[in-house]
């Protein structure tokens, strides 16, 4: 009865992992998509902290997920945080984690970001809107490797790749003040450019294609087809 368990929770993790491989690929055949994919399989090999930029809607996570799923440490979590959706006291409670008591609410400690991607990856999403306190204490770990959780006085040390993604100039951002140099540095060891789809609007009618087939299998709907007139005013869409 255990074996039969212990095959039944294998097999349904096989089967999310194959769903979250599907659910994260990248469509698109054009130059422009296919020298991005080679980059990333060879970053992907090494352990190096990488920088993705790009505009919103890109496809900067769809990266991370490739070059996570292509590394050595592809067995281990791959753990997403957006930096932008946080403000700086909860940010550093979700990277670092905290211990019972520490601030009001605390009830009991929280495992953060850093501790969870032990042994993976960690993308850190929007990086350009953190705090200047927060990106001190970012460099620090990545200079360090060690952290505290907020209230707690134990070291930790953890074995985690970062990759970090802005649709900022982040460069400006250095040269403006707004975002540390060191850190820059520190996280662009390796950068990869994602290309806005108007720069590769050859993969606009397979991603169209690849949606209709997403709606079509959600709905149990019969085949679909999106007529060439349609195809037509999405290419000529700017």
């Amino acid at each position: 009865a255990n074996a039969r368990r212990f095959e039944r929770v294998n097999r349904e993790n096989e089967d999310l992992r194959e769903e979250l491989t599907a659910k994260h690929q990248i469509v698109g055949q054009s130059p422009a998509l296919q020298r991005v994919t080679k980059e990333a399989f060879k970053v992907a090999n090494s352990s190096a902290s990488t920088l993705i930029l790009g505009e919103s809607g890109t496809g900067k996570e769809l990266l991370a997920h490739l070059i996570h799923r292509a590394s050595p440490r592809q067995k281990g979590p791959l753990i997403v945080l957006n930096c932008a959706a946080l403000q700086e006291t909860l940010l550093e409670a979700e990277l670092f984690g905290y211990e019972r008591g520490a601030f009001t609410g605390a009830v009991r400690r929280k495992i953060g970001k850093f501790e969870l991607a032990d042994g993976g990856t960690l993308f850190l999403d929007e990086i350009g809107e953190m705090s200047a306190g927060m990106q001190a204490k970012l460099l620090r770990v990545l200079q360090e490797g060690v952290f505290y959780r907020v209230g707690g006085n134990d070291s930790i040390t953890v074995d985690v790749r970062v990759i970090a993604a802005t649709n900022r100039d982040i460069l400006k951002e250095v040269q403006e003040g707004r975002f540390r140099e060191d850190l820059y540095y520190r996280l662009n060891i390796v950068s990869i450019r994602m290309p806005a789809l108007r720069e590769r609007k050859e993969d606009i009618p397979l991603l169209a294609a690849y949606f209709i087939d997403q709606f079509r299998r959600e709905r149990a709907l019969p085949p679909l087809e999106i007529t060439p007139e349609a195809v037509r005013k999405m290419m000529d869409y700017d």
